[in-house]
């Protein structure tokens, strides 16, 4: 089987030292740290607008994502899965964030010892072109809407599911962390 990985908050934890990031530029700002637990940092967690998130991400985020450590059981579970499978890492980092995004991910999975068969990186959040020339059986997403596209496009997605994601969804299963994701995969006909 072939199965394609989101990067960002499936096998790195970026969100986690995201918020940390953003709690230290936010005393240069207004100083009001969280202003809603509930919401996405992206989308109100911090009184910050778009342009002030696009801007710290433009000059922050090469450097962040250099020393980002992986999920609790992802090298473990990845490398189990590649016994059998085709682990394709498919992930969106884009050039308003990144000078070299492809270079600062492949050092990153090297630090982590990350073992993949194809790194694919995207300009854009529908992964699904790269999903269909790339003949993915599967795709594991931290975010409903890329998996809602998937989804729309015929492809077969699995959530991997944030702490800030409260919704309950239909479209494809959902699961918390690498024990579920890896029992899932098991269960699924082989390829």
């Amino acid at each position: 089987m072939r199965i394609g990985l989101d990067i960002d908050n499936v096998i790195l934890d970026t969100d986690k030292v995201l918020i940390e990031e953003f709690l230290k530029e936010d005393k240069n700002k207004r100083n009001k740290g969280i202003i809603n637990k509930d919401l996405y940092l992206m989308s109100g967690m911090f009184d910050w607008s778009k342009d002030e998130i696009d801007e710290f991400l433009h000059l922050n985020m090469e450097n962040i994502a250099k020393n980002l450590k992986t999920k609790e059981n992802a090298k473990e579970y990845i490398d189990k899965l590649l016994e059998e499978h085709q682990i394709y890492l498919i992930s969106n980092r884009n050039s308003k964030q990144y000078k070299d995004a492809y270079t600062t991910t492949i050092n990153n999975l090297k630090e982590n010892n990350i073992n993949y068969t194809k790194l694919i990186i995207t300009e854009t959040n529908d992964k699904s072109d790269a999903c269909f020339e790339n003949k993915i059986d599967v795709m594991i997403d931290d975010r409903p809407s890329n998996c809602l596209k998937l989804v729309d496009k015929g492809i077969k997605c699995i959530l991997f599911k944030s702490q800030y994601e409260t919704r309950n969804f239909n479209e494809f299963e959902v699961i918390n962390n690498w024990k579920e994701l890896y029992e899932l995969l098991k269960r699924m006909p082989k390829k």
